[in-house]
């Protein structure tokens, strides 16, 4: 998807959009008992698959449909933190002026289509990724950024 996005970026909406809607569906499935919850419900029944790491980099387009990858993080969990986690990932990178424009308008498809409201787990997830030792410098400071913006994060 990112190389798509490289190639063809008046495509970003509607990948955007694309996303959210794998995502609806990753989040369709109950998070079945032995696997391990982040971001928890607090209600097991409804606590649902998580990818936790979903982005462009993460989809590969192929001509039979788009296909996820990298389930490294994956857990059990409330589905807004999942969304939430998205957010905070595409907000906390920077491509360059030119290629930013076409980042936010892919996170605008994906909020617009948005399978949950990253609102009620945004401060929550925000912590949990500006604690992760791989993210880089540049991306902890848009996000600490973002933080002081508005409360939410949004």
């Amino acid at each position: 998807m990112a190389q798509d996005l490289a190639r063809r970026p008046w495509r970003a909406h509607a990948h955007g959009r694309l996303l959210a809607g794998l995502q609806a569906s990753l989040h369709a499935v109950p998070a079945p008992g032995w696997l391990r919850r982040r971001f928890a419900t607090g209600d097991p029944a409804r606590d649902r698959v998580l990818h936790l790491d979903l982005h462009p980099e993460n989809v590969i387009l192929t001509p039979d449909g788009p296909v996820l990858i990298d389930w490294s993080n994956t857990a059990g969990g409330d589905p807004a933190a999942d969304t939430a986690l998205t957010v905070a990932i595409l907000r906390g990178v920077s491509l360059g002026p030119v290629r930013d424009t076409g980042l936010r308008l892919f996170l605008a498809g994906f909020l617009r289509a948005a399978p949950a409201d990253p609102a009620p787990r945004m401060a929550e997830v925000i912590t949990a990724r500006l604690a992760d030792p791989n993210l880089l410098p540049a991306e902890a400071h848009r996000l600490r950024r973002l933080t002081r913006r508005t409360p939410g994060g949004d």
